[in-house]
């Protein structure tokens, strides 16, 4: 039933959308960042305490130089700033640390199992991250789980951990790889505009025959 349900999923939200085209790839260190600076914020604020960090730094090498108070002050906007910072400092340390530099445009020549396997060797690199460097930096058919996919999944019963992490792992084995980039991205856009964790559109929704999410919020 759960491969039935991604396919029709995929089918439903596509006729809805479209097909997503993958935009250009940022390096993977760039992407890793990125994935921490999207954690429990908005699009908008991880987008200016991106912009911050490079207000602040003009390199990977800086950035790691610097105190982890420093990179906070830099990210602020995007919240959670402190730990993010540490994080940030940790990994790439970690880097600098296993290959003298902050260039990872190796994993660019490794498949999909090696690449993970690399990534999934740092400390503090979780699943979401590493699926979302090979999705879209790697340009490798990963599928991320965040909350948006892991709840509307979780509301068509395509799969039941509560476990974030568990649930990346899951949804990598049941996704089709030809589909992996557009599902993810139409179920995203679909979680932000009808299926919202509070007052989902019901009214307005694609896939509510699938559904077992109760109580439905069928008045517009």
């Amino acid at each position: 039933m759960s491969q039935e349900a991604i396919e029709l999923l995929h089918d439903r939200l596509r006729h809805r959308y479209g097909t997503p085209q993958a935009e250009a790839h940022k390096a993977p260190l760039d992407e890793l960042v990125f994935t921490i600076l999207s954690q429990n914020t908005t699009d908008t604020n991880r987008d200016r305490a991106w912009a911050s960090l490079w207000q602040r730094f003009e390199s990977w090498e800086q950035v790691a130089a610097a105190r982890v108070d420093a990179i906070a002050a830099a990210i602020k906007i995007g919240g959670l700033h402190k730990v993010k910072a540490r994080r940030i400092k940790d990994i790439l340390v970690q880097i600098e640390k296993r290959h003298g530099g902050f260039d990872l445009g190796y994993l660019d020549d490794l498949d999909m199992p090696a690449a993970r396997a690399e990534l999934s060797g740092y400390k503090g690199i979780g699943d979401k991250s590493v699926n979302c460097i090979l999705l879209f930096s790697l340009g490798l058919p990963a599928f991320p789980v965040d909350t948006h996919v892991h709840r509307i999944f979780r509301r068509l019963g395509i799969l039941e951990t509560r476990d974030l992490g568990k649930a990346n792992r899951d949804a990598q084995r049941l996704v089709p790889d030809e589909i992996a980039y557009p599902l993810h991205m139409n179920v995203i856009r679909y979680g932000r505009e009808v299926c919202h964790a509070q007052r989902p559109k019901c009214w307005d929704c694609n896939i509510v025959d699938l559904c077992g999410h109760e109580p439905k919020n069928l008045d517009g």
